[in-house]
Protein backbone atom coordinates (compact mmCIF):
# COMPACT_ATOMS: atom_id res chain seq x y z
CA UNK A 1 0.00 0.00 0.00
CA UNK A 2 0.74 3.93 -0.72
CA UNK A 3 1.02 5.40 2.88
CA UNK A 4 2.78 8.39 1.37
CA UNK A 5 -0.16 9.12 -0.68
CA UNK A 6 -2.46 8.23 1.67
CA UNK A 7 -0.58 10.07 4.24
CA UNK A 8 -0.96 13.63 1.87
CA UNK A 9 -4.67 12.62 1.57
CA UNK A 10 -5.01 12.64 5.16
CA UNK A 11 -2.89 16.21 5.31
CA UNK A 12 -4.69 18.22 2.69
CA UNK A 13 -8.21 17.19 4.12
CA UNK A 14 -6.69 18.67 7.18
CA UNK A 15 -5.27 22.05 5.88
CA UNK A 16 -5.96 24.48 8.62
CA UNK A 17 -8.77 27.30 8.35
CA UNK A 18 -6.79 29.62 10.11
CA UNK A 19 -4.66 32.34 7.58
CA UNK A 20 -1.69 32.36 10.07
CA UNK A 21 -1.28 28.52 10.18
CA UNK A 22 -2.40 28.11 6.43
CA UNK A 23 0.64 30.37 5.66
CA UNK A 24 2.73 28.65 7.57
CA UNK A 25 1.73 25.73 5.63
CA UNK A 26 2.64 27.11 1.83
CA UNK A 27 5.78 28.51 3.73
CA UNK A 28 7.02 25.10 4.56
CA UNK A 29 5.38 23.31 1.15
CA UNK A 30 7.60 25.91 -0.86
CA UNK A 31 10.44 25.74 1.13
CA UNK A 32 10.32 22.38 0.31
CA UNK A 33 9.39 21.76 -2.78
CA UNK A 34 9.09 24.60 -5.23
CA UNK A 35 12.44 25.62 -7.38
CA UNK A 36 12.99 28.85 -7.52
CA UNK A 37 14.84 30.25 -11.18
CA UNK A 38 16.20 33.48 -11.72
CA UNK A 39 17.09 34.88 -15.11
CA UNK A 40 18.90 38.37 -14.63
CA UNK A 41 15.51 40.22 -14.05
CA UNK A 42 13.80 37.58 -14.40
CA UNK A 43 12.38 34.86 -11.70
CA UNK A 44 10.09 31.84 -11.98
CA UNK A 45 8.65 30.23 -9.18
CA UNK A 46 7.77 26.61 -9.56
CA UNK A 47 6.61 23.83 -7.80
CA UNK A 48 6.11 20.13 -8.86
CA UNK A 49 3.61 17.01 -7.80
CA UNK A 50 3.21 13.54 -8.52
CA UNK A 51 -0.67 13.91 -8.04
CA UNK A 52 -3.54 16.14 -9.24
CA UNK A 53 -4.73 16.55 -6.16
CA UNK A 54 -1.87 17.61 -4.38
CA UNK A 55 -1.16 20.29 -6.60
CA UNK A 56 -5.13 21.65 -6.71
CA UNK A 57 -4.75 21.83 -3.20
CA UNK A 58 -1.87 23.99 -3.36
CA UNK A 59 -2.99 26.74 -5.74
CA UNK A 60 -5.97 26.93 -3.06
CA UNK A 61 -3.77 28.09 -0.53
CA UNK A 62 -1.50 30.15 -2.91
CA UNK A 63 -4.86 31.97 -3.98
CA UNK A 64 -5.09 32.98 -0.72
CA UNK A 65 -2.12 35.06 -0.87
CA UNK A 66 -1.40 35.84 -4.28
CA UNK A 67 -3.75 38.01 -6.91
CA UNK A 68 -1.65 37.29 -9.66
CA UNK A 69 -1.73 34.86 -12.11
CA UNK A 70 -0.67 31.69 -11.60
CA UNK A 71 0.01 28.88 -14.02
CA UNK A 72 -0.96 25.28 -13.95
CA UNK A 73 0.48 22.33 -16.56
CA UNK A 74 0.71 18.88 -16.36
CA UNK A 75 3.20 16.82 -18.05
CA UNK A 76 3.09 13.08 -18.94
CA UNK A 77 6.22 11.03 -19.43
CA UNK A 78 6.61 6.87 -20.03
CA UNK A 79 3.02 7.02 -18.92
CA UNK A 80 4.08 9.11 -15.81
CA UNK A 81 2.44 12.64 -15.45
CA UNK A 82 3.28 15.52 -13.42
CA UNK A 83 1.89 18.83 -12.51
CA UNK A 84 3.11 21.94 -11.88
CA UNK A 85 2.19 25.19 -10.66
CA UNK A 86 4.22 28.48 -11.57
CA UNK A 87 4.40 31.70 -10.68
CA UNK A 88 6.54 34.51 -12.50
CA UNK A 89 8.45 38.04 -11.67
CA UNK A 90 6.14 40.26 -9.31
CA UNK A 91 3.82 37.42 -8.88
CA UNK A 92 6.83 35.04 -7.50
CA UNK A 93 8.64 37.63 -5.83
CA UNK A 94 5.74 38.69 -3.86
CA UNK A 95 4.48 35.08 -2.36
CA UNK A 96 8.65 34.08 -1.63
CA UNK A 97 8.54 37.72 0.31
CA UNK A 98 5.40 36.56 2.28
CA UNK A 99 7.10 33.10 2.81
CA UNK A 100 10.32 34.09 4.32
CA UNK A 101 12.20 32.55 1.34
CA UNK A 102 13.36 35.57 -0.18
CA UNK A 103 13.90 40.00 -0.16
CA UNK A 104 15.25 42.49 -2.29
CA UNK A 105 18.19 44.81 -1.15
CA UNK A 106 18.43 47.35 -3.58
CA UNK A 107 17.84 45.38 -6.76
CA UNK A 108 19.30 42.44 -5.68
CA UNK A 109 17.46 39.15 -5.02
CA UNK A 110 18.75 37.40 -1.77
CA UNK A 111 17.12 34.01 -1.14
CA UNK A 112 16.83 32.92 2.37
CA UNK A 113 17.32 29.52 3.79
CA UNK A 114 13.83 29.56 5.56
CA UNK A 115 16.11 28.39 8.73
CA UNK A 116 14.75 31.56 10.73
CA UNK A 117 11.36 31.48 9.76
CA UNK A 118 11.27 28.08 11.29
CA UNK A 119 13.18 28.84 14.70
CA UNK A 120 10.50 31.41 15.01
CA UNK A 121 7.43 29.46 14.26
CA UNK A 122 8.26 26.87 16.47
CA UNK A 123 7.70 29.48 19.77
CA UNK A 124 4.06 28.60 18.99
CA UNK A 125 3.58 24.85 18.93
CA UNK A 126 0.49 25.07 16.92
CA UNK A 127 1.95 27.52 14.31
CA UNK A 128 4.91 24.93 14.15
CA UNK A 129 2.79 21.66 13.48
CA UNK A 130 0.83 23.83 11.22
CA UNK A 131 4.22 24.23 9.56
CA UNK A 132 5.13 20.35 9.80
CA UNK A 133 2.38 19.65 8.24
CA UNK A 134 3.34 21.43 5.16
CA UNK A 135 6.93 20.04 5.64
CA UNK A 136 5.51 16.14 5.79
CA UNK A 137 3.36 17.14 2.40
CA UNK A 138 6.75 18.38 0.53
CA UNK A 139 9.21 16.22 2.20
CA UNK A 140 8.00 12.98 3.52
CA UNK A 141 8.19 9.03 2.66
CA UNK A 142 6.03 7.25 5.28
CA UNK A 143 5.95 3.36 4.98
CA UNK A 144 3.95 1.04 7.59
CA UNK A 145 4.36 -2.77 8.57
CA UNK A 146 2.97 -4.97 5.39
CA UNK A 147 3.08 -7.84 3.27
CA UNK A 148 5.35 -5.86 1.58
CA UNK A 149 7.35 -4.15 4.09
CA UNK A 150 8.02 -5.56 7.73
CA UNK A 151 9.52 -2.10 9.30
CA UNK A 152 8.32 1.64 9.84
CA UNK A 153 9.79 4.56 8.28
CA UNK A 154 9.27 7.62 8.40
CA UNK A 155 11.67 10.25 5.99
CA UNK A 156 12.03 13.32 5.64
CA UNK A 157 14.23 14.81 2.94
CA UNK A 158 16.11 18.38 2.57
CA UNK A 159 18.06 20.34 -0.20
CA UNK A 160 20.52 21.92 3.05
CA UNK A 161 21.61 20.51 5.82
CA UNK A 162 21.44 23.81 8.15
CA UNK A 163 17.35 23.50 7.64
CA UNK A 164 17.51 19.63 8.04
CA UNK A 165 19.63 20.13 11.40
CA UNK A 166 17.20 23.12 12.79
CA UNK A 167 13.97 20.90 11.94
CA UNK A 168 15.75 17.86 13.64
CA UNK A 169 16.32 20.19 16.71
CA UNK A 170 12.57 21.23 16.92
CA UNK A 171 11.62 17.84 16.59
CA UNK A 172 13.87 17.19 19.69
CA UNK A 173 12.35 19.44 21.87
CA UNK A 174 9.46 18.00 20.74
CA UNK A 175 10.43 14.83 22.37
CA UNK A 176 10.62 12.74 19.38
CA UNK A 177 14.37 11.79 18.28
CA UNK A 178 14.53 11.47 14.35
CA UNK A 179 18.27 10.06 12.79
CA UNK A 180 20.07 12.46 10.71
CA UNK A 181 21.98 11.45 7.72
CA UNK A 182 22.79 12.87 4.29
CA UNK A 183 24.02 11.06 1.28
CA UNK A 184 24.06 11.94 -2.48
CA UNK A 185 20.10 12.58 -2.85
CA UNK A 186 20.20 15.03 -0.06
CA UNK A 187 20.26 15.17 3.94
CA UNK A 188 17.77 13.10 5.38
CA UNK A 189 15.68 12.52 8.79
CA UNK A 190 14.11 9.25 9.76
CA UNK A 191 11.98 7.26 12.38
CA UNK A 192 11.63 3.66 12.60
CA UNK A 193 9.83 3.58 15.54
CA UNK A 194 6.34 3.13 15.60
CA UNK A 195 5.48 5.15 18.64
CA UNK A 196 7.48 8.75 17.45
CA UNK A 197 6.31 8.04 13.76
CA UNK A 198 2.84 7.97 15.52
CA UNK A 199 3.53 11.30 17.20
CA UNK A 200 4.85 12.86 14.28
CA UNK A 201 1.77 12.55 12.50
CA UNK A 202 -0.61 13.14 15.43
CA UNK A 203 1.31 16.81 15.53
CA UNK A 204 0.24 17.24 12.04
CA UNK A 205 -3.39 15.92 12.65
CA UNK A 206 -3.42 13.09 10.14
CA UNK A 207 -5.34 11.35 12.41
CA UNK A 208 -6.30 8.89 9.57
CA UNK A 209 -2.84 7.91 9.04
CA UNK A 210 -2.79 7.47 13.11
CA UNK A 211 -4.91 5.09 13.51
CA UNK A 212 -3.89 3.01 10.53
CA UNK A 213 -0.94 3.01 12.12
CA UNK A 214 -2.00 1.93 15.33
CA UNK A 215 -3.96 -0.64 14.34
CA UNK A 216 -0.72 -2.35 13.02
CA UNK A 217 1.05 -1.59 16.25
CA UNK A 218 -1.66 -3.64 17.96
CA UNK A 219 -1.86 -6.52 15.21
CA UNK A 220 1.82 -7.06 15.76
CA UNK A 221 1.96 -6.85 19.48
CA UNK A 222 -1.39 -9.70 19.55
CA UNK A 223 0.83 -11.50 17.02
CA UNK A 224 4.39 -11.09 19.30
CA UNK A 225 1.97 -11.68 22.05
CA UNK A 226 1.03 -14.88 20.71
CA UNK A 227 4.04 -15.92 19.82
CA UNK A 228 5.51 -15.66 23.47
CA UNK A 229 2.78 -17.32 24.65
CA UNK A 230 3.29 -20.14 21.80
CA UNK A 231 6.92 -20.35 22.35
CA UNK A 232 6.37 -20.76 26.11
CA UNK A 233 4.29 -23.54 25.37
CA UNK A 234 6.39 -25.41 23.46
CA UNK A 235 8.93 -25.18 26.00
CA UNK A 236 6.92 -26.33 28.37
CA UNK A 237 5.42 -29.23 26.54
CA UNK A 238 9.42 -30.30 25.59
CA UNK A 239 9.98 -30.28 28.94
CA UNK A 240 6.92 -32.37 30.29
CA UNK A 241 8.03 -34.82 27.39
CA UNK A 242 11.44 -34.99 27.85
CA UNK A 243 10.95 -35.53 31.84
CA UNK A 244 8.11 -37.85 30.48
CA UNK A 245 10.41 -40.11 28.48
CA UNK A 246 13.37 -40.25 31.14
CA UNK A 247 10.54 -42.00 33.42
CA UNK A 248 8.86 -44.11 30.63
CA UNK A 249 12.43 -45.44 30.15
CA UNK A 250 12.93 -46.87 33.72
CA UNK A 251 9.20 -48.35 33.59
CA UNK A 252 10.17 -49.97 30.33
CA UNK A 253 13.67 -51.28 32.14
CA UNK A 254 12.16 -52.48 34.59
CA UNK A 255 8.54 -54.66 32.57
CA UNK A 256 11.76 -56.07 30.79
CA UNK A 257 13.46 -57.15 33.67
CA UNK A 258 10.14 -58.33 35.50
CA UNK A 259 11.05 -55.85 38.75
CA UNK A 260 8.21 -53.68 38.25
CA UNK A 261 5.51 -56.61 38.74
CA UNK A 262 6.74 -57.22 41.93
CA UNK A 263 6.19 -53.66 43.09
CA UNK A 264 3.22 -52.41 45.30
CA UNK A 265 0.14 -51.38 43.90
CA UNK A 266 0.80 -47.94 43.86
CA UNK A 267 3.87 -47.54 42.25
CA UNK A 268 2.47 -50.03 39.65
CA UNK A 269 -0.12 -47.56 39.27
CA UNK A 270 1.96 -44.70 38.64
CA UNK A 271 4.48 -46.51 36.11
CA UNK A 272 0.97 -47.16 34.23
CA UNK A 273 -0.20 -43.88 34.51
CA UNK A 274 2.68 -42.46 33.14
CA UNK A 275 2.99 -44.84 29.83
CA UNK A 276 -0.41 -44.07 29.76
CA UNK A 277 -0.34 -40.15 29.58
CA UNK A 278 2.78 -39.14 28.21
CA UNK A 279 2.07 -35.83 27.70
CA UNK A 280 0.60 -34.83 31.11
CA UNK A 281 2.67 -32.52 33.20
CA UNK A 282 3.28 -33.89 36.58
CA UNK A 283 0.65 -31.36 38.13
CA UNK A 284 -1.67 -32.86 35.68
CA UNK A 285 -1.07 -36.62 36.33
CA UNK A 286 -0.91 -36.01 40.53
CA UNK A 287 -4.56 -34.80 39.73
CA UNK A 288 -5.35 -38.17 37.43
CA UNK A 289 -3.91 -40.39 40.11
CA UNK A 290 -5.77 -38.22 42.91
CA UNK A 291 -2.89 -38.22 45.04
CA UNK A 292 -0.03 -34.73 45.97
CA UNK A 293 2.17 -34.09 43.48
CA UNK A 294 4.98 -34.37 46.44
CA UNK A 295 3.51 -38.60 45.86
CA UNK A 296 3.76 -38.70 42.41
CA UNK A 297 7.24 -37.24 42.48
CA UNK A 298 8.40 -39.93 45.10
CA UNK A 299 7.10 -43.00 43.54
CA UNK A 300 8.59 -41.57 39.90
CA UNK A 301 12.00 -41.35 41.74
CA UNK A 302 11.60 -44.89 43.15
CA UNK A 303 10.53 -45.98 39.71
CA UNK A 304 14.49 -44.38 38.49
CA UNK A 305 16.25 -45.70 41.35
CA UNK A 306 15.20 -49.42 40.73
CA UNK A 307 15.75 -48.80 37.14
CA UNK A 308 19.55 -47.36 37.77
CA UNK A 309 20.07 -50.55 40.36
CA UNK A 310 18.86 -52.95 37.96
CA UNK A 311 20.87 -51.47 35.38
CA UNK A 312 24.11 -51.83 38.17
CA UNK A 313 22.89 -55.86 38.89
CA UNK A 314 21.29 -54.66 41.78
CA UNK A 315 17.99 -56.11 41.55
Amino acid sequence: MDYTAQLKKNLVDTIPDEREKRLAFLCAVTKNNAVIEVYRKSIALTYEFEEKFEALAIIGVIKEFSSDEIYFTQKGVNGEKSYKIQLKDQAANALLEKTRLSRYEQDAFIPDDGVDYVKTVARDKQLFYAYLKGVLFAASRLKFADEEYSNYSLQLCFSDERYRDAIGEIMLSLNVELKSYANKSGFFLQSRTGSDISDVLAMCGASDCVLVLNNILAERENENEFNRASNFYMANYKKTMAGAKKYINAIENLQSRGILQRQDDKLKSVALARSQYEEDSMTELARRLGMSKTSLARRLNKILQLSEEADNGRE
